[in-house]
């Protein structure tokens, strides 16, 4: 029984067999990032919400991590509401960790995996363990980031990709002149061709 209780939503079509994992923080989390191109494919999303406090790895803890107990009921969430089957699992921001930590649970189901906008380690520490994590990805993935992201352009997607066996990188574009950081509703319809191919619904 997990420690933590997740809060999490469903959308999509509810009886699609391409399932697709959303992790985000924030009040949005939940939320579709763009219903009219959800609505094109045979797909159903389940939104995970997690917190600052949820995502934490801090160095030298002792017992399991606050991470670690999100990746645990992660798992469970997987295997209660995702049940059978693989899927794909999408990382926004901080929480591309945990979505790489969930890709390495549950190899056999995670084929594939997209990070975006997440930044690279800061710390000699946190680049060491990152690139232990990467280096055991299988899952398929692409990498996300805005082209003038002040947190995750060019040098983290790079780092990313050089660490992840079968990774591709995408630069994105300014979407506007206001907020340069990439959003996930700006890359939404390609996160969903790539994490659920052939689903398209004719017109």
């Amino acid at each position: 029984m997990s420690q933590i209780e997740l809060e999490y939503a469903s959308f999509g079509a509810p009886q699609a067999e391409r399932l697709v994992l959303v992790l985000r923080e924030g009040a949005l989390a939940t939320n579709d990032p763009d219903a009219a191109i959800t609505q094109r494919r045979d797909v159903r999303v389940v939104g995970v919400r997690v917190t600052d406090d949820e995502v934490a790895e801090p160095g030298g803890y002792r017992g399991q991590s606050p991470a670690a107990v999100t990746v645990g009921a992660l798992v469970e969430l997987a295997s209660s509401v995702l049940l059978e089957g693989s899927f794909a699992v999408v990382g926004v921001g901080v929480t591309g960790e945990l979505a790489v930590r969930l890709a390495l649970a549950l190899p056999e189901r995670v084929d594939r995996l997209v990070l975006v906008a997440v930044p690279a380690p800061t710390t000699p520490l946190d680049r060491d363990d990152g690139e232990d994590l990467l280096a055991g990805v299988r899952a398929k993935t692409l990498i996300l980031n805005g082209q003038k992201d002040p947190d995750a352009a060019a040098a983290a997607a790079e780092w990313h990709r050089a660490h992840i066996a079968s990774a591709r990188v995408e630069m994105v574009p300014p979407a506007g002149s206001v907020d340069p950081r990439l959003a996930l509703r700006t890359v939404w319809e390609r996160v969903l061709s790539f994490t659920a191919p052939r689903t398209a619904r004719r017109a």
